[in-house]
């Protein structure tokens, strides 16, 4: 995101196999230019142009990657784009071995750039087309960063956080190849850890939990604290760490906090020398003057961003939250024009997001798209005329106490479905107790199967439930009937004619069943991740449990879990 992207650190991942088609020189002059990339771009760029034209076809590829790097860097994406999917033909077009490490790791780190252009650029569709396109040609588990980064984009922070935890966790610190600096693989973790920091201030603004934060800036700090143990670029470090903490104090709602912070920005002048970094402290500041009611203030770095928005086009969501501070600050000055001028830039730029999120990407970041569209209208609406305003606004009224009146009823619904569960678990001796149906009095139909059959299949089932087996990924209709020495044909006429119920009905009531019980006793359990306790129950995916624990309790199991530790 900022001046040290980490697809720069993806060539530490070259060692013994780049090793065999370079020579030393060669690779000594790589990792030269791709210490000056961050150093000495632009000595950097004058190498990496003179390597490109190499004999070497392996040489010349890694100079136009480091090209391309050099012009993603500047924020000039297009052309930083152009080269990356012209050098990706050229790799493919190439006689290299398709299943060689080298192959693999060129076509990762060009991909990786191409990934982190549109996602910088909210073009999430994008983004996610590059990684599905190349899944087959990389290992598996080459972007599992990437995908953690679109699950939190998308607002799926939970499974987000989990996926860049789990590859921070299987990232292996390199043997440092030839001319490489260990501060170069040490920065590969701290990029990594600084990711999962601003994932978790996302994760805040949609729960509100303050140990997020907490979370966040811990992340923050370690990353910190690994740069400035080796006096790597100790000014920037600092100023980035003190961005990121400034964010989080915003989030918490201790402004005066976030903009101490901010302005230490006139110890480090390092950052005028990346135009992001400098926008983010714009933006950040402008939002932090306009909840100190400070609108001349606000409005001067607002337009600070927009201006240099020109230049780099990074970050839609960035660009609507500034228009909307701006209409606000000039709806409180009562400059109704430029009000109005923002409030319709709002809109035109939310239908430009809303295209987006129409290929199944939702992403809402800091501020909520409805909110700012709503706030829009109103800005608008008030150039017209008074009956149609008041009109809107009752329209508006209705709206939102249908909304409450709904929202109220759903949550009281819920919240007697969980007392229920609650009241059935302490009455419950075994795990035979249906979820949905404990107060089922329909009459069974005319049985056909003999009775000494029925009693062998009930004490067989009783045995298998008192040993959990059901929670075996493989309980099955036709493994079950082996358990019984039965077949499954009369099995299946028992669950029907007997219990009134299919079999995977009743697999279902003794998985969540054991979920539910489980839920409420250990608390520990309630710490697993979604997938895990999926997993635990014999199901292969989250989405699996999910839709049967609806189906069974018609609560979600995030729900039900929020409540046992609210009951707590």
């Amino acid at each position: 995101m900022y001046k040290f992207t980490f697809s720069i650190i993806l060539l530490s991942f070259i060692n013994l196999m780049f090793a065999q088609e370079l020579s030393e020189s060669e690779i000594s002059r790589t990792r030269s230019i791709q210490e000056n990339l961050i150093s000495n771009p632009e000595k950097a760029y004058a190498e990496a142009l003179e390597i490109s034209n190499s004999k070497n076809e392996l040489f010349r590829f890694y100079g136009k990657y480091y090209v391309a790097n050099f012009f993603y860097n500047k924020s000039e994406f297009i052309q930083s784009k152009k080269l990356l999917i012209a050098l990706i033909e050229s790799i493919e077009k190439s006689k290299m071995d398709k299943s060689s490490k080298v192959y693999q790791d060129l076509l990762g780190m060009c991909v990786n750039k191409l990934f982190y252009i549109h996602k910088n650029l909210g073009e999430y569709d994008m983004a996610l087309f590059y990684l599905d396109k190349y899944k087959t040609s990389v290992p598996n588990n080459h972007f599992n960063e990437q995908y953690g980064s679109i699950k939190v984009a998308m607002g799926d922070y939970v499974n987000g956080i989990a996926l860049l935890k789990r590859e921070l966790k299987t990232s292996h610190h390199l043997k440092l190849g030839v001319g490489e600096k260990k501060v170069m693989n040490k920065k590969l973790f701290a990029d990594k850890y600084n990711i999962i920091g601003e994932a978790y201030q996302k994760y805040y603004i949609q729960t509100k939990k303050i140990v997020l934060l907490d979370s966040a800036n811990h992340y923050f700090n370690v990353a910190a604290t690994m740069m400035l143990q080796d006096n790597f670029q100790p000014e920037y470090t600092k100023a980035l760490l003190s961005m990121r903490e400034a964010k989080s104090a915003a989030l918490a709602g201790n402004y005066e906090k976030s903009l101490s912070l901010y302005r230490k920005r006139k110890k480090y002048p390092i950052i005028q020398d990346n135009i992001r970094t400098e926008q983010l402290f714009d933006l950040g500041m402008a939002d932090c003057f306009h909840h100190l009611k400070q609108v001349d203030s606000a409005l001067f770095y607002c337009n600070k961003y927009v201006e240099s928005y020109q230049i780099t086009k990074v970050s839609k969501e960035n660009l609507l939250m500034t228009y909307n501070i701006m209409t606000q600050c000039y709806n409180e000055k009562n400059d109704t024009k430029n009000a109005y001028r923002y409030a319709q830039k709002s809109l035109e730029l939310i239908q430009s997001i809303e295209g987006i999120k129409s290929k199944s990407l939702n992403f809402l970041h800091n501020y909520d798209l409805n909110i700012i569209k709503e706030e829009s209208k109103n800005i608008i609406a008030s150039k017209n005329y008074f009956k149609i305003s008041l009109f809107g606004i009752l329209i508006l009224f209705a709206v939102v106490i249908y909304s409450f009146y709904y929202y109220y009823k759903n949550q009281k619904e819920k919240h007697y479905r969980f007392l229920k569960i609650i009241q059935n678990l302490k009455e419950s001796k075994t795990s035979e107790i249906s979820i949905q149906q404990i107060d089922k009095t329909e009459p069974q139909p005319k049985q056909t199967l003999d009775e000494e059959l029925i009693e062998k299949f009930a004490l067989g089932l009783k045995k298998l439930e008192q040993k959990e087996t059901f929670l075996d990924p493989n309980f099955k209709l036709a493994f079950v009937a082996k358990k019984l020495n039965t077949n499954t044909a009369y099995l299946s006429q028992y669950f029907n004619q007997v219990m009134q119920k299919t079999f995977s009905e009743y697999t279902q009531e003794l998985r969540i069943h054991y979920v539910l019980q489980k839920l409420k006793d250990a608390p520990y359990f309630r710490k697993y991740t979604l997938q895990a306790i999926a997993e635990e129950v014999g199901y292969k995916d989250a989405n699996t449990l999910v839709r049967v624990f609806k189906k069974q309790t018609g609560l979600s199991p995030n729900y039900y879990i929020e409540k046992l530790e609210n009951t707590n």
